[in-house]
């Protein structure tokens, strides 16, 4: 039964995450030009979408290793710090140009490609090597 309940929580996250961001490739096209800030933020928020699928990952897998919930914790952190960034990015305190556009983009492809290496490397630090 936990198992079925694993597969429809995967099978809802991917779902999730396909939608959010097929939204945001349909958003990209509409005609609001490409020195629009929020079209700008796309490849920041692909990033953002990268990290919460390894978070929830991680926690899913070694929740019940993390008594002292560091994973969470490191997780509350990295969100409160990257929200700050985006509505810097988004209030255009902090200017973003094509460059920084093509590095949010890479880095969403660094997190999310080699998924299964970070979490092997999460799990090693959070169980010290007992699974």
């Amino acid at each position: 039964m936990n198992s079925e309940n694993n597969k429809k929580q995967d099978f809802v996250k991917e779902i999730f995450v396909l939608i959010l961001l097929m939204g945001l490739i349909v958003v990209r096209f509409f005609p609001i030009g490409d020195d629009n800030t929020f079209i700008k933020c796309i490849g920041f928020i692909g990033v953002l979408v990268s990290l919460g699928d390894l978070y929830v990952d991680a926690d899913k897998l070694y929740s019940s290793y993390d008594k002292f919930n560091i994973i969470r914790g490191l997780a509350y952190l990295l969100a409160i710090i990257l929200a700050i960034i985006l509505v810097l990015l988004l209030t255009e305190v902090i200017p973003i140009d094509s460059k920084w556009s093509d590095v949010f983009t890479l880095l969403a492809l660094m997190i999310s490609l080699p998924e299964k290496w970070y979490l092997n490397k999460i799990g090693k630090y959070i169980t010290k090597g007992k699974r």
